[in-house]
């Protein structure tokens, strides 16, 4: 009788001795749960963390605001970018498009010290140097600018648009013959292009040319340029 009281005194210890186990693993896992689910919320509220910036990407945040018209923004994002950059093939791109965009608010003389600085880098691109032309143009440096478009064309072979504004400027320079010359040349390379039309009927027309001077005139109307219509009216209608 002992031994059997014994054995069932032994055997209600060792159950009280699980459930005690077992109630503190329970309130154990509760704990950590709470801990975690109140690790959670805390994260939840950290904000997130901002993507590290580099010259790529900010170049193409300059980009979509160039496309926004919003030049001035694009130049300070450049300036950021160049800063910044560690990739010695992206800083002629760099300067390159702040170039273009100083031109858009008409900081020409800036805009010509980035191209320059893109043309040292990278002397075989034909674009930057036929922009720094163009720059070299809207501040009347004409000797500049024909430097560059000829050595546009002698990297590029022909393009309309240089042909037109090599002849303007021999114009400027008052070599008639070698203007129309040009302004032909543009025409032969790209025969729907309504510029040269219009100004080498101009030149027609101060030499007297008067049918030469109003068949261009009208092909320029034609081909929609915006000023030939009224010189056409003006000079040749009725006649």
């Amino acid at each position: 009788m002992r031994s059997l009281k014994s054995i069932g005194l032994f055997l209600l210890l060792i159950g009280n001795s699980i459930l005690f186990a077992q109630d503190s693993t329970a309130t154990s896992n509760s704990d950590t749960n709470t801990v975690h689910q109140g690790d959670n919320k805390y994260f939840a509220q950290l904000p997130a963390p901002e993507p590290e910036k580099n010259a790529e990407i900010l170049m193409k945040e300059a980009i979509v605001h160039f496309d926004g018209g919003r030049y001035q923004k694009s130049i300070e994002i450049l300036d950021e970018a160049l800063e910044i950059n560690e990739f010695p093939q992206l800083t002629p791109i760099l300067h390159f498009y702040r170039a273009v965009s100083k031109v858009k608010v008409k900081q020409y003389d800036a805009a010509i010290l980035d191209y320059t600085k893109a043309i040292e880098l990278n002397p075989k691109k034909s674009k930057y140097i036929y922009h720094r032309g163009l720059a070299y143009f809207q501040l009347s440096k004409y000797e500049e600018a024909k430097n560059d478009f000829q050595a546009t064309l002698a990297m590029d072979g022909g393009n309309a648009d240089i042909y037109v504004k090599l002849a303007f400027l021999k114009q400027q320079e008052n070599d008639l013959k070698g203007a129309i010359e040009g302004y032909t040349k543009a025409i032969e390379f790209n025969p729907t292009f309504a510029a040269p039309y219009y100004y080498r009927g101009l030149i027609y027309l101060q030499v007297l040319l008067h049918d030469k001077a109003c068949a261009d005139l009208q092909k320029a109307a034609d081909l929609g340029h915006p000023l030939a219509l009224r010189q056409y009216d003006k000079y040749c209608a009725g006649r």
